[in-house]
């Protein structure tokens, strides 16, 4: 009986052999197996990029409202409702700040796990190399790779 090792809609790897799709690989079949990632530049200069932004516009909302609390007068008869607005207006734009922070960061996850660059599993067989999967999806490709080398280490 043979073990399963990962199975989804697309990929089965068992103790017998490698299905992606309709490709069939019989471990016994498979000399070399390896991993490529192509878009590595690209993918970091994107990174980069939204890093920079994000810490780029902190930095001038924080500017912005130190420009806007020097040119007000604390020295008048309302400088009480000055105070107070300006606690009210930071506790709501920090408000809003974190949350939009929050979506930033939830972004760059995202962009982490489905990143511009492209994980490849590549086989030598008898036939030649090949290609037997591709991904933009990082954790996916390594529960895929991971579970492939497990195979092979037990059927060797």
């Amino acid at each position: 009986m043979a073990t399963t090792y990962y199975r989804d809609h697309q990929v089965h790897i068992s103790s017998e052999g490698v299905r992606v799709d309709d490709a069939w690989y019989p471990l016994d079949t498979l000399t070399y197996i390896w991993h490529r990632r192509s878009g590595r530049l690209v993918q970091g200069a994107y990174m980069l990029a939204t890093r920079g932004g994000a810490v780029a516009l902190i930095i001038g909302l924080i500017v912005a409202g130190g420009v806007a609390a020097r040119r007000i007068d604390f020295t008048g008869p309302d400088s009480t409702m000055y105070v107070a607005g300006g606690i009210l207006g930071i506790i709501v734009v920090g408000g809003i700040i974190a949350f939009s922070v929050e979506g930033l960061l939830d972004l760059l996850d995202r962009a982490h796990d489905h990143g511009r660059g492209v994980h490849e599993i590549w086989v030598r067989t008898r036939a030649g190399d090949s290609i037997i999967y591709s991904t933009t999806d990082s954790p996916k490709f390594g529960q895929i790779y991971r579970a492939l080398q497990r195979a092979v280490e037990q059927s060797a």
